[in-house]
C-alpha cells in the first residue's frame, strides 16, 4: 500500500513545551514561507540519523501507551526544552509530561580506538517502561553529569536514582524494581591525565591534534554496572491494583537482530526465530532492515529498502515456505523505530515535506493513523514542491535526488541552483549535517537540488575489510569519480527540465559532503558559489593533524607518506595544490574542534586572492548543536548566496563591504564575472 493513503483520525495536535505550556512561538498564518529560524525550532523526536532505533519510542508493557523525548531548540537562549512525554498509542491524543529540563547528551562515541570522541550529534533518549508500566527509567545530563532518573507516573514524581561522580551510560530494567545502572569513571580517568599533564603529555597515539590539545583515553573506557532499588519512600513499589493490566493479543513479535543499516537475508532471520525457511525471491535478499514473526509462526514481516537504487522503504509480509510476498506499505520517506502493538505497528514517519512525526500503521491495509505531530503549525506553511528525479552515472549506477522548486516559481523562470549532500532521505531539512536550509532557501527563489550518494564501488564488490573497501574504492580515486559523475548527471537531470539557470550555480556540504564538494572544485567548473562545514584532504593535514591512529588509517587505505612529493595522488583532491584553479567564493563555517584542519587550504586560497569567508563556531564538534550556531549558519549560508548567485547585498553593511571587495578584486583577476548587487 502507498503513503497517498490517507491519514486516519488524525490526534490532537496539542504541544506540551518544558513547562507545560502554549508552544514559544506563533502559529503562523496560511500561506507563509518556512525562514531559517521557523527550521531551527522545529521540535524534534529522537536524533536526526535514520538508524531504525534513531526515534527512542517506548511501548509501555500493555500497549496502550508510548513514551518518548521530545526535542526544542531555542536559538535566542542557545538552549533546548527536553522534555519526557507519554502519548496514548489508540491516537485519541491524550499527551502527559512526565519530566522536563536537562541539558542535551551527545555522542561521545569511539574513534580509532579512541575515546570519547565527540560528533555533536543528540543521543536518543529511550524511556524504559518498568513490568508493571508504572514507572519510566531515563538518562538526564544535569550540570554537565548524566544520570539515571525514574518518573512514578501514579504520583508524577521524577528524581535522580545515580549516585557518586561517574557518568550513567546505560540503564536496563533487570527485575521488577531492579535497575541497572552502568557508569563510567570519566572523573577518575580526568584526574589521572591531569596528573600526568603536570610532566607534560607524550606526544604519543592517544592524540588527535585537530580535534584537542590533551591525549583521548583509550577505548573501550572501563565501566561497572551496580543494581539500584526503586523505592518509594523508603519503601520498593508494588504493583497497584494487583496484576498488571492485559494488552491485546500480540499478532507480531520482533525478531532480535541488528537495527543497523547493514545487509541482511530472510533466511538468517528466519533461522533467528527458531524457523527452518528459505526464501529464493529476490525481495528476501538484502538491505533488510528490521523483521517480525507472527504468534502463529506462519508469517514473517520485514522492513526493507527496495525500489530504484534502494530509494524507497517497504513494509512486506512473507508467509513462510511459499513464495507468497505481500507489500503492505512503501514509501519514498522513512519509517522509523517501528514496534508492534497487537496487529499494527508504531513507528516514527517523515516524508520530504513532513518532519517526524508519530504514527500508528493499521494492518492489513497499510493505512497511517497520526498519533502524535510535535509539529502541528508546519502544515501551515507554503512548501517548494518536492520531485524525485533518477539517473545513472557513467558506470551505469543508478542514484536518484529530491529537487526542490520555489513555491513562487514563475513559468520560465531560471532560478538558481543549490545543491545539498550526501543523502535525501525523509524530511528534507538541511543535508547531512542540517546546516543549508532547503526549503527556506526554496522560499529565497532557489531551486535546491538534495543529491543522494550513489553506492560505493566496493560495495559491488567481495570486499569486507574496511582497509580492503579503502583500497578498492580510492585506487586512482575511482569511486570519487563516480560520485563526481552521478552529481554531473543529476545537474544534466535538473537543467533538462529548463528549470534552472546553468551560469548560477551553488554546492554546499558537511563531511562527506564537503569532500564531494572540493572534489568538483577542482576537478570541473560546475559551481559558481560554494559553503562548506568541513576540510579537506591535504598532503599534510590529512596524515598529521588526525594523529599517529588517523595516519596509520589512511596508510592502510593508500595514502601517501607526508614526506613522499606524490603529485599524481594529490593532482585530483588537494585543495592547496589546486588553489590557483578555483574560481569559486567558498564560505567556510567550521566547529572550534576541526578548524584547524582548514589552516593549509585557506592560506592557499587567500594566497592566491581567491573570494572567501570563513568562521569558527565556540563549542562545536563535527555536527554544531548549539541552536544559535545553526540559526547563524543557516541565515550566512542565504546571504552568501543571495550575494554571489543574485547579487544581493546582505543588510549588514560591514558584511556587505567586505564581499564586495572580494567580487571587486575576484573580477579584476580575470574569473567569471560577478553581478552588481541589487536591491534587497
Amino acid at each position: 500500500m502507498s503513503l497517498l493513503l490517507p491519514i486516519l483520525a488524525m490526534a490532537s495536535s496539542s504541544i506540551v513545551g518544558c513547562a507545560n505550556k502554549a508552544p514559544s512561538r506563533p502559529v503562523t498564518s496560511a500561506g507563509t514561507f518556512v525562514t531559517a529560524a521557523d527550521l531551527v525550532r522545529l521540535r524534534d523526536i529522537g536524533d536526526p540519523t535514520y538508524r531504525q532505533d534513531a526515534p527512542g519510542l517506548s511501548i509501555s508493557p500493555d500497549g496502550r501507551k508510548i513514551a518518548f523525548q521530545l526535542r526544542e531548540a531555542d536559538p535566542v537562549t542557545n538552549s533546548y526544552c527536553l522534555s519526557i512525554l507519554v502519548i496514548d498509542a489508540d491516537g485519541s491524543g491524550h499527551l502527559k509530561l512526565v519530566d522536563t529540563g536537562g541539558e542535551l547528551i551527545r555522542h561521545e562515541d569511539p574513534q580509532w580506538g579512541l575515546g570519547p570522541y565527540p560528533s555533536g550529534n543528540p543521543v536518543t533518549i529511550t524511556p524504559l517502561w518498568s513490568s508493571d508500566g508504572n514507572r519510566l527509567a531515563f538518562l538526564k545530563r544535569v550540570n554537565g553529569q548524566d544520570e539515571a532518573w525514574i518518573a512514578d507516573l501514579l504520583t508524577g514524581e521524577t528524581r535522580r536514582l545515580s549516585s557518586g561522580p561517574d557518568n550513567v551510560v546505560a540503564i536496563a530494567w533487570s527485575a521488577p524494581g531492579r535497575l541497572l545502572v552502568t557508569y563510567e569513571p570519566l572523573q577518575v580517568l580526568e584526574e589521572q591525565r591531569s596528573q600526568e599533564g603536570l610532566s607534560g603529555y607524550r606526544l604519543d597515539d592517544r592524540f588527535v591534534p585537530v580535534q584537542s590539545n590533551r591525549p583521548f583515553f583509550q577505548a573501550p573506557l572501563p565501566r561497572r554496572t551496580e543494581t539500584v532499588l526503586v523505592h518509594e519512600r523508603g519503601r520498593e513499589l508494588a504493583r497497584p491494583g494487583g496484576p498488571a493490566p492485559k494488552g491485546p493479543a500480540q499478532t507480531w513479535s520482533f525478531v532480535p537482530g541488528d537495527d543497523s543499516q547493514y545487509v541482511q537475508n530472510i533466511a538468517e532471520i528466519a533461522a533467528r526465530a527458531g524457523i527452518d525457511a528459505r526464501c529464493a525471491l529476490a525481495i528476501c535478499q538484502g538491505r533488510i532492515l528490521k523483521s517480525w514473526v507472527s504468534t502463529d509462526r506462519k508469517r514473517l514481516m520485514f522492513l526493507r529498502r527496495t525500489g530504484r537504487a534502494d530509494s524507497d522503504m517497504a513494509l512486506l509480509t512473507w508467509t513462510i515456505g511459499t513464495d507468497d510476498i505481500a507489500e503492505q506499505f512503501r514509501t519514498p520517506g522513512l519509517l522509523l523505530g517501528c514496534e508492534a502493538v497487537g496487529p499494527d505497528l508504531i513507528c516514527a514517519n517523515e516524508e520530504a515535506t513532513l518532519p517526524r512525526r508519530i504514527v500508528r500503521l493499521k494492518l492489513p491495509t497499510g493505512a497511517l493513523q497520526m498519533v502524535y505531530d510535535p509539529n502541528p503549525e508546519f502544515a501551515r506553511f507554503r512548501l517548494g514542491k518536492v520531485r524525485r528525479l533518477f539517473w545513472t552515472n557513467e558506470r551505469g549506477i543508478e542514484t536518484w535526488g529530491d529537487l526542490v522548486l520555489p513555491p513562487l516559481a514563475e513559468p520560465g523562470a531560471k532560478p538558481p541552483l543549490i545543491v545539498t549532500s550526501y543523502r535525501s532521505r525523509g524530511f528534507l531539512r538541511g543535508g547531512t549535517g542540517d546546516e543549508f536550509p532547503i526549503q527556506p532557501l526554496a522560499a529565497r527563489g532557489y531551486a535546491v537540488l538534495s543529491f543522494e550518494e550513489p553506492r560505493d564501488l566496493a560495495s559491488f564488490t567481495s570486499a569486507r575489510d574496511s582497509a580492503e573497501i579503502g583500497a578498492i574504492n580510492r585506487k586512482d580515486w575511482a569511486n570519487r569519480k563516480s560520485i563526481q559523475s552521478s552529481l554531473e548527471a543529476g545537474i544534466r537531470a535538473v537543467e533538462a527540465l529548463g528549470i534552472s539557470d546553468p551560469a548560477r550555480r551553488g554546492i554546499t556540504g558537511l563531511s562527506e559532503g564537503a569532500t564531494i564538494l572540493w572534489w568538483s572544485l577542482i576537478n570541473s567548473d560546475l559551481f559558481q558559489a560554494a559553503s562548506v562545514s568541513s576540510c579537506c584532504e591535504e598532503p599534510i593535514s590529512s596524515m598529521a593533524l588526525l594523529g599517529e591512529r588517523g595516519a596509520r588509517y589512511f596508510e592502510a587505505a593508500g595514502y601517501p607518506s607526508p614526506t613522499s612529493d606524490d603529485r599524481a595522488f594529490w593532482s585530483s583532491m588537494s585543495v592547496s595544490r589546486n588553489a590557483e584553479r578555483i574560481a569559486a567564493p567558498i564560505l567556510f563555517q567550521l566547529a572550534d574542534a576541526e578548524f584547524r584542519h582548514s589552516l593549509v587550504t585557506i592560506r592557499a586560497l587567500r594566497s592566491h586572492a581567491r573570494p572567501l569567508d570563513a568562521y569558527v563556531f565556540p563549542g562545536e564538534e563535527h555536527i554544531k548543536w548549539q541552536p544559535a550556531h545553526r540559526l547563524a549558519a543557516y541565515e550566512r549560508n542565504i546571504a552568501w548566496f543571495d550575494f554571489w548567485l543574485k547579487g544581493i547585498a546582505p543588510p549588514d553593511k560591514g558584511l556587505a563591504a567586505r564581499w564586495a571587495a572580494q567580487r571587486a578584486n575576484a573580477n579584476r583577476k580575470g574569473g567569471p564575472k560577478i553581478e552588481q548587487e541589487k536591491a534587497n
